[in-house]
């Protein structure tokens, strides 16, 4: 990080999406204009706003995605893993692959990891019979029965596949991660939150790579009752493909999606030293929040703009060398319009391009940041920024510059990268496409 003791690249990039699991497939269905919102297929679904999802069909944890050398283990270790965790521990591999690290190449003390996760929903099936059990006399859910006779069906080692922080487990076991270990629960900031971790740990010296980024999956019918008795789901009636809608005059509300973003990040020298390709850069990063008493966030952005510009300070760069911000775009009325007035506040009316991504992949939660993160420097990589899908016509009350239909060329490999939860927390983060000069 250019504003602390020491430089933070990216040398490792691994990602599984309902657009695909290459920068290859990833930026063609960009490009393309080809969302992954479509109606479920995992379950059925009825009596909800919706049952537009984007998922990741066909996935298979051991053929697609497991390493020869790790094949045995993690076929053997599945079974604890809820697909989230399944989802991160796929996309590390990659990333890991990718920065040339899988056969070694670092001290193990040196390495660590921080990752962001969500509420990992369990399978009914697993908790139904001890329910069952303990609400079958009475009608009403009976503690003493519970206590004493209903938890005793349950598998024991149950809770080890939902709990948040076995994303970083498995991935550390994994990787003989020694260094600095961490989960960051923040929902929709989760992963922002933690590759800002992640890479300050560098800069202080106490690692010199981590392993960072997110995953989630709200493909569950519990995570699509949560979205329906909070009333955040998107009630469009439409085409499937259009019903998450960033900054469209005709947004109302968001769609589940899953996936996972991991990144490889190192000190720069160490990087150099062991000639890894680089992919960009760690500048900065920020947060806040603006939750309001009465709950939600606030409807000037209040946190967006803290994060936003404490991500600048940080990264010793003015609003003016932004090339884009990629927003958290989540299609809510409040939301979007909030990150609007924030982002116009810190950079000027229509000054900077803005996209939003969840129209391509659905909202992924504590995995967007990483994901989204990692669409943005592929495009900058390309000299693009990827385009916002749905958005046919901009709010007039969101004075930004929203980029739509194709990529737009772009000589700026600089972005900014935001998420925000229903609550108002935000976080964002500062990141340089490559190559990185080394004294640049």
């Amino acid at each position: 990080m250019v504003g602390l003791e020491r430089r933070v690249v990216i040398t490792g990039l691994g990602f599984v999406t309902p657009l695909g699991d290459t920068p290859e497939t990833l930026w063609e269905r960009i490009s393309a204009g080809q969302g992954a919102l479509r109606r479920i297929e995992e379950f059925p679904v009825a009596g909800l706003p919706n049952d537009v999802v984007a998922e990741i069909r066909g996935f298979d944890f051991i053929k697609g995605y497991a390493l020869p050398k790790f094949r045995k283990t993690l076929a053997k270790s599945r079974k604890y893993m809820a697909r989230d965790i399944q989802l991160a521990v796929a996309a590390a591999q990659r990333a890991m692959s990718d920065a040339g690290l899988v056969d070694g190449g670092v001290d193990p003390t040196r390495i660590g990891i921080d990752l962001g996760a969500g509420l990992i929903s369990t399978d009914l099936d697993e908790l139904a019979p001890a329910i069952t059990m303990a609400t079958e006399k009475t009608g009403q859910f009976e503690f003493p029965v519970w206590g004493k006779e209903a938890i005793g069906v349950i598998e024991p080692i149950w809770l080890l596949k939902y709990l948040p922080n076995m994303l970083a487990c498995h991935i550390s076991i994994l990787m003989d991660c020694q260094g600095p270990s961490n989960t960051i629960t923040e929902a929709d900031s989760s992963s922002n939150l933690a590759i800002a971790e992640a890479a300050r740990i560098i800069a202080r010296g106490k690692a010199d790579v981590m392993i960072t980024g997110g995953a989630d999956s709200k493909i569950h019918p519990l995570s699509l009752t949560r979205m329906a008795l909070y009333n955040t789901m998107s009630r469009w009636e439409g085409e499937p493909s259009a019903g998450l809608r960033p900054f469209d005059a005709r947004r109302d509300g968001t769609l589940p999606g899953e996936g996972a973003g991991i990144l490889i990040i190192e000190e720069l020298g160490h990087a150099l030293r062991r000639g890894a390709k680089i992919h960009g850069e760690i500048l900065g990063a920020g947060s806040g929040c603006d939750a309001v008493p009465t709950g939600g966030l606030d409807p000037q952005g209040g946190g967006t703009e803290i994060a936003v510009k404490a991500a600048l300070r940080e990264a010793r760069i003015k609003p003016e060398d932004v090339g884009h911000v990629n927003a958290h775009g989540a299609g809510f009325k409040v939301g979007d319009l909030a990150e609007a007035r924030a982002f116009e506040r810190v950079f000027g009316k229509g000054a900077v391009p803005v996209t939003g991504l969840k129209g391509y992949l659905g909202n992924i939660a504590s995995g967007a940041g990483a994901v989204e993160l990692i669409s943005s420097l592929v495009g900058v990589n390309r000299g693009l920024i990827p385009p916002t899908l749905n958005c046919e016509e901009v709010d007039p009350a969101c004075h930004v510059d929203v980029v739509t239909a194709a990529p737009r060329p772009t000589d700026n490999p600089i972005f900014v990268n935001t998420n925000v939860t229903i609550n108002g927390q935000a976080s964002a983060v500062v990141v340089k496409g490559g190559p990185i000069a080394p004294e640049g």
